[in-house]
């Protein structure tokens, strides 16, 4: 069994490696996803190659591919070629969308022991999408009004705080009515990020 230093170790560098991108580089991971199967569904449009608006270079983009099971593969490739791969599920909570973001795979440090490997669990990341065409919207937690929530309110939702770690440890539907709860009003997610076609899927609205 895995002491608390090591679980925590392990979450430091998964949460490190699982928000390798300028858009996810505020988020927290959850050991639980946000959706259940009943609301996922497939959005055609959201197929394709997108660029952030604001990045002229070409520097980032995010390419959703059909995968098994109503899912996408999302490849987000970083300046100097850094790649990552997540498996993402588009879902609806009441009349509202989200993107589910986990890693599909996470590769350590190549110099660390198999077992250290072994040991790392990829987190759930959460992003509410504003609109999907013709251009892409989305809006990650901020992260310092949920520390700040968090702290005045520990109880509010199940997480671990390790130093500045937090993973979120509540069960999907306790993330669920969280975020339902504090949609729109507190400051949970941040502005949204404006992401453009490149190419791919209709552009129709």
């Amino acid at each position: 069994m895995k002491t608390q230093d090591q679980f925590t170790a392990s979450w430091k560098i998964a949460a490190t490696l699982a928000i390798a991108v300028a858009l996810l580089s505020a988020c927290i991971p959850s050991v639980n996803p946000y959706y259940t199967d009943k609301q996922v569904f497939f959005e055609p449009r959201l197929v394709g190659e997108w660029l952030p608006q604001e990045d002229s270079k070409d520097a980032e983009s995010w390419k959703f591919e059909s995968a098994e099971g109503k899912a996408y593969k999302l490849t987000v490739t970083e300046e100097e070629g850094r790649q990552g791969e997540f498996t993402a599920h588009l879902f609806k909570l009441k009349q509202e969308l989200f993107l589910d973001l986990i890693p599909s795979e996470c590769k350590y440090a190549t110099n660390e022991a198999g077992l250290v490997a072994a040991a790392m669990i990829p987190g759930h990341l959460l992003a509410r999408v504003t609109q999907v065409a013709p251009e892409l919207k989305l809006a990650f937690f901020d992260w310092r009004w949920l520390e700040q929530h968090l702290k005045a309110n520990p109880k509010a939702l199940a997480h671990r705080a390790a130093g500045e770690t937090i993973v979120l440890t509540a069960s999907t539907r306790d993330l669920q009515r969280f975020v339902l709860k504090h949609l729109g009003e507190d400051g949970l997610f941040d502005s949204p990020s404006v992401m453009t076609r490149k190419t791919g899927g209709p552009t129709g609205p």
